[in-house]
């Protein structure tokens, strides 16, 4: 008779998670002490899996084979060895699994909530069509919750999303390298899946090589469109429809979006979801922050979905990434600073085929940025050029050091030119210390124009570590700023 504790779902649950995650070898054998523990610690052990593979090896031994590159494909009934699988997926082999094996299969597969899928690998068509063919409904995982398939156009095909196709699918990730690669076919199969998609989704992330094809932008703007209040999250870089814009710019729960087009020319909304991330990509314009910038609390209503009451953007957005052909002026800045509690502000921003620098501020901007947003945790203003024109010296890194005390990641630009007197200034106090307790540990810097005597080399470097007292090197693109790290590291 079983301990009556073990009667207890809530509390054996979190001592059997507790057991997955600090030893999961161990949780196989605390499974077969009680059968009523059985179900609870392997549907926790299953929970999260990154392939095929261990799915398959609950089959019987000889429904599949393992070679040097270890389990390689799955159960087939005929000869097509030809097509074996290299790393983690089974191989077809000669003898089709029972309606037993398929069971136990089915049950262990019904355990798993979150599935990784990686980008190498393919299951012959034969092994997939068994799989959905001994799955109620074609679908083999009707519990899973998240699916993140890092796509290539050699491994699973994309025809074999409806496997996947959960009723509780909430969120869903293609992406990876090879989503730049896949042929039109699979492009075809893209639209497939898009259009069957579940509209109770919270997270859609789709990112491929086909952003401007009319088949995808469509498809995904009418699933758009049918989407209401549970979406959280959508990351794409297929370009929408504005019906498709205006819609998602309405959703009230929408916290992380991913835009890669101009504004709407249709009038938007008079108020926009709370969102936490936004990611400016190329194609869109920083016109969109004076946009979303402008906006009171207020109430938001759309279609049937209930009115709600929430916050100002302003005070919700937490990182936000602007796109690579961004000025950094005061245009910008005025932009940048209505979204007072910002931890990350990002741009890939370089001057590399710009006239001129892109980096624009001055000192006095650099405090009123880094004195409005005190709470940035990762601050990169694009990468320090060469041309040692910017208008910002180390004063700058002063001002951020001083405001900015959870920083832990820095990327600006500085003038160089200066930099031995600037230091000594600093040093005898001309300059002011301020009160640092930042903690960057690596500044990523430009061009040193020149090579820093060894007798000031000793200044430089304590005046460094002034500004950032955790300081313990350089990420430099040419190899200038070796002698000052390697002084700095004594």
């Amino acid at each position: 008779m079983p301990h009556p504790i073990v009667e207890i779902d809530e509390l054996v649950r979190l001592v059997v998670d507790a057991l997955v995650e600090i030893s999961p070898q161990s949780a196989v054998p605390f499974a077969l002490t009680c059968r009523s523990l059985e179900e609870l610690t392997l549907s926790s052990l299953w929970k999260e899996r990154h392939s095929f593979t261990d799915l398959i090896k609950v089959l019987p031994n000889h429904t599949w084979v393992q070679n040097d590159h270890g389990v390689e494909s799955i159960v087939s009934g005929c000869d097509f060895l030809a097509d074996c699988v290299q790393y983690q997926y089974p191989q077809a082999i000669e003898h089709d699994p029972s309606t037993e094996d398929w069971t136990r299969l089915r049950r262990y597969a019904s355990w798993m909530r979150e599935l990784h899928l990686p980008p190498y690998g393919k299951l012959p068509d034969s092994t997939l069509h068994r799989l959905s063919s001994n799955s109620p409904g074609g679908v083999l995982f009707p519990k899973l919750e998240l699916l993140c398939w890092d796509v290539y156009e050699t491994a699973i095909p994309l025809t074999s999303f409806p496997l996947f196709l959960s009723p509780h699918l909430k969120r869903i990730a293609l992406c990876g390298p090879g989503m730049s690669d896949i042929s039109y076919g699979q492009l075809a199969s893209l639209v497939q899946i898009i259009l069957v998609l579940p509209t109770s989704l919270e997270d859609l992330t789709i990112m491929c090589g086909f952003e401007e094809e009319e088949p995808l932008r469509d498809a995904m703007s009418s699933f758009l469109r049918r989407c209401g209040s549970s979406l959280r999250r959508f990351d794409s870089c297929v370009r929408l429809s504005e019906a498709a814009i205006h819609h998602l710019m309405q959703l009230p729960n929408l916290r992380s979006w991913v835009i890669v087009q101009g504004l709407p020319r249709i009038d938007p909304p008079s108020i926009f979801p709370p969102l936490e991330a936004l990611h400016l990509h190329e194609q869109a314009t920083v016109e969109w922050l004076h946009l979303l910038g402008s906006h009171e609390e207020g109430v938001l209503h759309t279609g049937s979905t209930p009115t709600t009451s929430h916050p100002n953007i302003r005070e919700t957005l937490r990182s936000l990434a602007c796109p690579k052909d961004t000025i950094i002026d005061s245009t910008f800045l005025s932009s940048i600073l209505k979204f007072r509690n910002l931890v990350t502000l990002y741009t890939d921003a370089d001057c590399y085929g710009v006239e001129g620098c892109i980096f624009r501020l001055t000192d006095d901007n650099v405090e009123n940025l880094a004195a409005t947003l005190p709470r940035l945790e990762c601050l990169q203003l694009g990468r320090p050029c060469d041309s040692n024109s910017c208008n910002t010296t180390i004063a700058s890194l002063l001002s951020i050091s001083t405001h900015c005390l959870d920083l832990r990641v820095l990327e600006t630009h500085f003038n160089t030119l200066t930099i031995v007197g600037d230091m000594q200034r600093l040093l005898s106090g001309g300059s002011g210390h301020g009160n640092t307790k930042c903690e960057i540990r690596k500044l990523v810097v430009g061009f040193l124009p020149l090579e820093v005597r060894e007798e000031d080399i000793e200044t430089v470097v304590a005046g460094f570590k002034v500004i950032f007292p955790c300081l313990a090197g350089f990420m430099d693109f040419d190899g200038h700023w070796h002698g000052l790290e390697s002084k700095l590291q004594d």
